[in-house]
């Protein structure tokens, strides 16, 4: 039986920390909306930092309403978006 040294303990570590951080990307790129208790919620609220995928830049969420969001641009401008936009265009930060 091989013992386990520190290199190959922190080569496990990393492979698994690697994993996690995929696994939990993917289910964030995709998920805009969680299920709790049974319901659909939305997982997006105020301050939560969003950025848009071609452009790379980040913006954060003004208000959340049943149809549109409100974001802020970095020089401060308020503007107002569907959800389908937001979900084909943006992706959490």
């Amino acid at each position: 039986m091989k013992t386990l040294n520190e290199e190959d303990i922190l080569r496990v570590m990393r492979e698994e920390w690697s994993n996690k951080l995929t696994a939990l990307s993917e289910e964030i790129d995709l998920m805009l909306k969680s299920k709790v208790d049974g319901e659909k919620k939305d997982v997006l609220s105020p301050d939560l930092k969003i950025r848009h995928k071609k452009s790379q830049i980040l913006y954060t969420i003004v208000s959340v309403g049943p149809r549109d969001i409100m974001l802020k641009t970095p020089e401060g401008e308020d503007f107002l978006i569907d959800k389908d936009e937001l979900e084909k265009n943006y992706e959490l930060d």
